[in-house]
């Protein structure tokens, strides 16, 4: 040691902090950038309306937080809810813009984790690379533009997560405290998601290997979270139930929404007659359409499934074959919540991507390291597997903002055949598209077809009617009445799953009276 290191050292101490600063500030400003970009790209390409059923039920809900009306749907997504309420209320905006704007927010947020998770296994450049190529992806771009939980609900997961992976490397309470905090909003904007929360939790914590005094603050902490959404509910779904006791509200509105799936197949494993054919079908639905739907490979038949499939199959398979030891972190980091909540969609939920959100950053990772461990003058293939997934995206993006979805269609061409003083007359007997009538277009005379069957309705109304319509082709008939085909809607599956299909049929008698 020198004489002069004493003088030296505490320079170098600063030097060294000045030094971690300035990257801090560097990579937050990164950040917000990269927040910023991606909320106005989903801002400027939100859809027009309320695309789906369960969308009119969120913006229902945040003008009656009633979930025997289903608004929403049990679980009830209270949290979700709330934000929609807060900012209805505050910015004095309706709800279908309020919760647009929490989607592309949910959106934004959800790119932006990812590049700080990214960065913290891979380094910067790496990060970039990901993160612009999950802004991107087609059911990342989709769902961040219309009224759905789903988005919101994968970015405060994934906030979960970079608070854990803080707390894995740092062993500081207070990001254990932040990881276990961010999980119970994350369950509150999506209940189903708890468990996932808790394995992520628990992850942290086996790594660090803590004292039971840490490990019951953290898990104190993310149930004392929980609480704070789910005592509320409890009381508000209380207030509208009468016939309940306040305790058993909330708990029996979760049992049917459970008992719905129990016969239906297509969302319950249990349901099913357990063929190979049934699994073959349901593996295919679920984990090829990460690629088929998720990554629009579907969107041109053959001219865009055979070069996505090819590009899947480059990156995946090179980098399990040149897998680079360093990546080992990050693989034993997300294996045990990404399984986990796999299983738990492919379970008992429906094939529809836009559950798997959170699953496409793991995906992207091993595509996108697959084509850095090929030869250097090669690696820049890997930009492919962004300009391939934009290819697909835009296309979609711009249908999804200039048209309207199939139920908003159905409402509109009614609108456009009768004038508002002819509407009351006019009787609708709806299924899929019964709540897109309820929120635009009361002023028709709508039953919903499941609970009101045609020969229960009122003769005299039926016969006073101007015109009579339905979008169910199953609905059942007199023999004297007849279904008569008037229009047919669609839009792309990638863009939207559910209610892609609409019909529009009248009902006629056959022969006169």
């Amino acid at each position: 040691m020198t004489h002069s290191d004493p003088v030296t050292f505490p320079l170098r101490l600063q030097k060294l902090a000045d030094t971690i600063s300035a990257s801090g500030r560097a990579y937050r400003g990164k950040a917000a950038l990269i927040f910023a970009f991606a909320f106005l790209l989903y801002f400027c390409t939100r859809s027009p309306v309320l695309d789906e059923w369960d969308s009119v039920q969120f913006a229902l809900g945040v003008r009656e937080f009633n979930l025997w009306k289903h608004q929403p749907h049990p679980p009830g997504y209270p949290l979700y809810i709330f934000l929609g309420w807060c900012l209805t209320t505050l910015g004095h905006w309706d709800p279908e813009f309020s919760l647009h704007l929490l989607s592309c927010l949910g959106g934004a947020l959800f790119v932006t984790v990812w590049f700080l998770i990214a960065r913290l296994h891979f380094g910067e450049r790496f990060a970039w690379l990901l993160a612009g190529t999950l802004a991107i992806a087609p059911a990342v771009w989709m769902t961040s533009t219309q009224v759905l939980t789903d988005m919101l609900g994968a970015a405060v997961l994934s906030t979960q997560l970079f608070c854990a992976l803080l707390y894995r490397r740092s062993g500081r309470l207070r990001d254990l405290l932040g990881a276990a905090a961010v999980g119970a909003i994350a369950t509150g904007v999506r209940p189903q998601l708890f468990a996932v929360a808790v394995v992520i939790l628990a992850g942290a914590l086996l790594q660090r290997r803590p004292p039971a005094r840490v490990w019951l603050i953290g898990f104190g902490a993310l149930i004392g979270g929980c609480l704070c959404w789910l005592l509320p509910t409890f009381y508000l779904q209380a207030k509208v139930t009468p016939d309940l006791p306040s305790w058993q509200a909330y708990p029996a509105q979760l049992y049917s929404q459970w008992r719905w799936r129990l016969d239906k197949p297509h969302a319950y494993i249990g349901a099913s007659d357990f063929s190979v054919r049934y699994f073959g079908l349901r593996f295919g639905a679920h984990f090829l359409g990460w690629f088929g739907v998720g990554f629009g490979f579907l969107r041109l038949g053959a001219l865009t499934l055979v070069p996505g499939a090819l590009l899947v199959l480059t990156g995946v398979s090179v980098y399990c074959a040149r897998f680079p030891a360093s990546d080992r972190e990050f693989w034993n980091t997300h294996r045990s919540w990404a399984l986990l909540h796999i299983v738990i969609i492919y379970c008992v939920l429906p094939a529809n991507q836009r559950y798997y959100l959170i699953i496409y950053p793991l995906v992207l990772t091993a595509m996108g390291r697959g084509f850095l461990q090929l030869p250097k003058r090669w690696r820049p293939a890997g930009f492919l597997i962004p300009a391939f997934l934009f290819f697909n995206s835009l296309p979609l993006a711009i249908q999804n903002h200039r048209e309207e979805p199939p139920p908003m269609k159905f409402v509109r061409f009614l609108q456009a055949r009768y004038v508002p003083a002819e509407r009351k007359q006019v009787v609708l007997f709806v299924r899929e598209d019964q709540r897109h009538v309820l929120w635009y277009a009361p002023e028709f005379t709508a039953f919903y077809s499941p609970k009101v069957p045609f020969a229960t309705a009122d003769p005299k109304l039926l016969a006073n009617a101007k015109a009579i319509y339905t979008d169910d082709a199953a609905l059942v008939l007199p023999p004297d009445w007849r279904l008569v085909p008037v229009a047919q809607f669609h839009r792309s599956m990638l863009i939207e799953l559910k209610q892609r299909d609409v019909a529009l049929y009248q009902v006629e008698r056959t022969r006169a009276l």
